[in-house]
């Protein structure tokens, strides 16, 4: 023993020592948890508006929501007190999307940061078909009553332009987001002459919500295609024109396009952000998701790899498919 580790004394105290580290990490790793824990906070008291209500109001004049400004913000006030909304780059969202008061305000704040109680997207109601409001559950709650109540008692013909509708996030492939499908719109889209007018929300706008709510798949190659153009990506696969632009280095490494005159050349003019919005969206969706975005999502693959998820996923399943089908008439 003497020969290996010298005497049973030092062994004791060199096994002491290194106990006595081991605690001091422990203690080390404990208060790093207790500051990420949130510290105790009340909620906030939900109220409901009187012009809340009125966006229930049919046929009366039209809100201009812009003007009413205690109780409808721009979409990006949803991030007023976290790190995301000066990275979110508030003036370059579209001018009609907004959220309200009340889905802004979750707790009682006294100075905290607001990331940890963002509130989860949900509840949207479509005003006149122009536009997407984020309301609480408590405001969607008094207004499904309040639609309800008026489509019971609507006259036929007197269609609805204004409805609510639930919106969830596409965190796995193929899943339903709800807030097209018409049977599920309060009130409903499913008659000609009687509930509310069809209106499914463009794509355009809904990617522009995708990248709100944190979603990680798509249902199309449009969507996809739309989504980049939205952000100002160029991800591969590219075309031989987007080829050359990444070698005289207008395509960053992660797919950015920052210039205006190289955007409009490579036809993405529908960009939204002025300055390479990737790292936000990163945080944001691992915000949401309470976990990073998966390379093997469409998304993922977008902001991790520069590379079209979707598009790969299908060229992949059409490689095996051909594979398969020159193999079985071999065997033939």
């Amino acid at each position: 023993l003497c020969d290996y580790g010298g005497s049973k004394k030092l062994l004791t105290q060199l096994l002491d020592e290194e106990q006595q580290r081991e605690l001091e990490r422990e203690q080390e790793l404990e208060e790093e948890r207790q500051q990420k824990r949130s510290s105790c906070v009340n909620p906030h008291e939900p109220q409901l508006h009187d012009e809340i209500k009125a966006l229930c109001n049919m046929y009366g004049p039209k809100l201009n929501l812009s003007e009413l400004t205690s109780v409808f913000c721009p979409i990006a006030d949803a991030f007023l007190n976290t790190t995301f909304y000066h990275e979110c780059q508030p003036r370059c969202w579209q001018q009609n999307l907004w959220v309200t008061d009340e889905f802004k305000r979750v707790i009682q704040t006294r100075g905290e940061s607001l990331e940890p109680f963002l509130r989860p997207t949900r509840w949207t109601v479509i005003y006149r078909n122009e536009h997407i409001i984020f309301v609480s559950p408590f405001e969607a709650n008094w207004i499904m009553g309040q639609l309800y109540n008026l489509y019971r008692n609507q006259s036929a013909g007197q269609l609805f332009t204004t409805t609510l509708r639930l919106l969830l996030p596409r965190t796995r492939p193929n899943q339903s987001i709800i807030v097209n499908t018409p049977t599920l719109t309060i009130p409903p889209s499913i008659a000609s002459d009687f509930g509310a007018v069809m209106f499914p929300i463009p794509t355009e706008w809904l990617t522009v919500l995708y990248i709100f709510n944190g979603t990680l798949y798509f249902e199309t190659t449009d969507e996809e295609k739309i989504y980049c153009h939205c952000l100002g990506v160029c991800p591969k696969p590219r075309t031989k024109i987007e080829e050359n632009a990444f070698e005289k280095g207008w395509i960053t490494i992660d797919g950015f396009v920052e210039r205006p005159d190289h955007r409009k050349l490579l036809q993405l003019q529908q960009c939204r952000f002025h300055a390479n919005p990737l790292a936000f969206i990163r945080k944001l969706i691992e915000n949401r998701n309470n976990a990073q975005a998966p390379l093997i999502s469409h998304v993922g693959s977008i902001l991790t790899n520069a590379v079209k998820g979707m598009t790969s996923f299908q060229r992949k399943a059409y490689e095996q498919t051909s594979f398969l089908a020159k193999k079985n008439k071999q065997k033939l």
